[in-house]
C-alpha cells in the first residue's frame, strides 16, 4: 500500500474539481515545485510532519519500518482530508540509544531531533501554515517531540502544534486484528504493515523470531502503562532485537491495521483543522 503522488498538473486538477475526480494520492509537499507550493498553500489548513527512526528491527524487517509507517500512515490521512491536509518531507531518524546494540540503528541526539522538528515548522510557518501535527511511529522519539511542539508553541508563535504517538493507533488496531501477543517491536503488527507497505522488504524465512526476556519486558511494560518509562537497551530485552510474536503477520493483516489507524488519524485531524485558532494564539 504505497504512497502514491501525483504531478502538480494531476493535483491542480484534481483540488480544483473534487479529488474524486482525480487520481488518488496525497499532496506530498515534497513533489512540490515552488509555485505549485504557493497555490495549494490557498487551500491546505494543516500539516502533517512524519517522524519515524531508523533502527534495527529484528532479522524480518527493514531499518526504515518506523518511517515507512509514518509516511503511509499520514499519506492515507491527508488523502482522506484532500485538499486540507498535506503532507511535509518524512523525518527518518529519531532518538534510538537503546536499539545501537543491534547493528544498522542511527540515532540522534534529543537535541538534534527537537531542532529539526522546530526548523521545519518554523519554516513552514513562514510561507502562512497555522496547524501541524506530528505524527510520530516510534516511542523513544516522543519525550522529545513532546518538547518540540510546546515550544514551538510558546516560542516560535505557532497557534496550533500537536504530536500523537501513532505507533499508538497502530498497536491497538492489531491488538483487534491479530490480538495482543503480536504487538511489540518488530512483531505482528509492524511486520503486518510493512508486508502490506514494502513486501519486498520482508525476509518472510525470519518472521516468529522473538526469543524476548519476558521478566525485563514485562516490567517495562508495567511501568510504560502506568504513563512512566524504564530505559533499558534493546539488547537486554531480545537477542533477535524483537519483542511481538511476527508468525501470523499478513499484509491483509496490515492493511487492515493502517486502515482503523488512518480512520482515527483522520478523526484527529479534523479536530485540529475546525478548532477556533483565535483561543491557540499566543
Amino acid at each position: 500500500m504505497p504512497m502514491v503522488s501525483r504531478t502538480d498538473a494531476e493535483r491542480e486538477s484534481a483540488n480544483g474539481r473534487g479529488a474524486s475526480h482525480g487520481a488518488p494520492g496525497p499532496v506530498l509537499l515534497a513533489d512540490l515545485t515552488s509555485p505549485a507550493f504557493a497555490r495549494m498553500r490557498e487551500r491546505a489548513e494543516l500539516v502533517l510532519i512524519p517522524v519515524g527512526a531508523h533502527e534495527q528491527h529484528g532479522p524480518a524487517l527493514p531499518v526504515s519500518t518506523d518511517t515507512l509507517a509514518a509516511q503511509v500512515l499520514c499519506g492515507l490521512t491527508a488523502t482522506l482530508l484532500e485538499p486540507r491536509v498535506v503532507v511535509a518531507p518524512a523525518i527518518p531518524w529519531g532518538v534510538s540509544w537503546h536499539h545501537q546494540g543491534f547493528p544498522g540503528t542511527i540515532s540522534l541526539r534529543e537535541e538534534t531531533l527537537m531542532a529539526i522538528v522546530e526548523d521545519t515548522v518554523r519554516s513552514l510557518h513562514g510561507f502562512g501554515f497555522e496547524r501541524f501535527l506530528v505524527v510520530n511511529t516510534h516511542g523513544g522519539n516522543n519525550a522529545v517531540l513532546h518538547l518540540a511542539v510546546e515550544r514551538c508553541h510558546r516560542d516560535l508563535g505557532i497557534p496550533v502544534v500537536a504530536s500523537v504517538y501513532a505507533y499508538a493507533l497502530l498497536a491497538a488496531a492489531s491488538d483487534d486484528v491479530l490480538g495482543p501477543d503480536a504487538t511489540g517491536h518488530g512483531g505482528g503488527d509492524e511486520s503486518s504493515v510493512v508486508l502490506a507497505m514494502r513486501p519486498d522488504l520482508v525476509d518472510r524465512s525470519a518472521l516468529g523470531q522473538r526469543h524476548a526476556h519476558e521478566p525485563l519486558r514485562r516490567v517495562q511494560t508495567i511501568v510504560r502503562a502506568a504513563g512512566g518509562v524504564l530505559p533499558i537497551e534493546q539488547h537486554r530485552i531480545t537477542t533477535t532485537g524483537v519483542t511481538g510474536d511476527s508468525s501470523e503477520a499478513t499484509a491483509e493483516a496490515g492493511q487492515a491495521i493502517l486502515g482503523r489507524a488512518a480512520n482515527q488519524l483522520r478523526a484527529i485531524a479534523e479536530e485540529l483543522i475546525d478548532v477556533d485558532i483565535e483561543q491557540f494564539r499566543p
